[in-house]
């Protein structure tokens, strides 16, 4: 290992300090402690890895995609991508279309819609009483929110962030934020991206009417 002079690389005042406990002593200063990686202080990390080795478990002893999406309350095509896919890279975080795309590729969008609400300052429904799809692009008349926000800030930076729609009791709302919906309906548009939590009660009735039309 190569030593340095610690009068070349430490503030004067910091020196100082370091010499009332070890002067002209050679000391080892260890690096910090490495950061926890996403989800691992929450427990979000450990919960998801039991509920992906019990879909390789099941897909393993047998059973087939659909059964494994119906059972577990997720798209086929996030299955597909548990059982199918290689070893997860988490993708950077953004509040973007783009990086929401990058998670739910990767079967990991309940990850970015989970930073994404805290971020805001919203509370993350409840995993085991909704469905969470991938990311999809929904029309917005199908959005039961007739509200006009006229005070919308910083337009540019909602124009590339998806939507979070709550489906329950049959019917679409926003789940926050609801100042991005009502500038997407000034500028007429006509659907945008979005993630959808369904309860689960009207999964499958969410899944035969919505969930199988929506654009990915």
């Amino acid at each position: 290992m190569q030593y340095e002079n610690a009068k070349d690389i430490l503030p004067e005042s910091l020196l100082k300090e370091v010499q009332k406990y070890a002067e002209g002593k050679a000391i080892y200063i260890p690096k910090r402690t490495k950061r926890e990686g996403w989800g691992e202080a929450s427990g979000y990390r450990e919960k998801l890895n039991k509920r992906n080795g019990a879909i390789l478990h099941r897909y393993s002893s047998g059973a087939s995609i659909l059964e494994i999406a119906e059972e577990f309350f997720l798209s086929p095509e996030t299955i597909k991508k548990i059982v199918y896919g290689k070893k997860v890279t988490l993708p950077e975080y953004s509040p973007s279309v783009y990086s929401a795309g990058q998670y739910s590729n990767a079967g990991l969008g309940e990850e970015w819609v989970r930073i994404y609400l805290e971020s805001v300052g919203v509370k993350v429904p409840d995993g085991e009483k909704y469905f969470l799809s991938e990311l999809v692009k929904m029309p917005l008349r199908l959005i039961d929110d007739d509200s006009e926000v006229t005070d919308v800030r910083d337009e540019a930076n909602f124009r590339d962030v998806p939507l979070i729609i709550l489906y329950e009791g049959r019917r679409f709302h926003v789940i926050c934020r609801r100042e991005h919906l009502s500038m997407l309906r000034k500028e007429k548009k006509n659907a945008h991206h979005a993630f959808i939590f369904a309860r689960k009660e009207e999964y499958e009735y969410y899944l035969k009417n919505f969930g199988k039309q929506f654009q990915r």
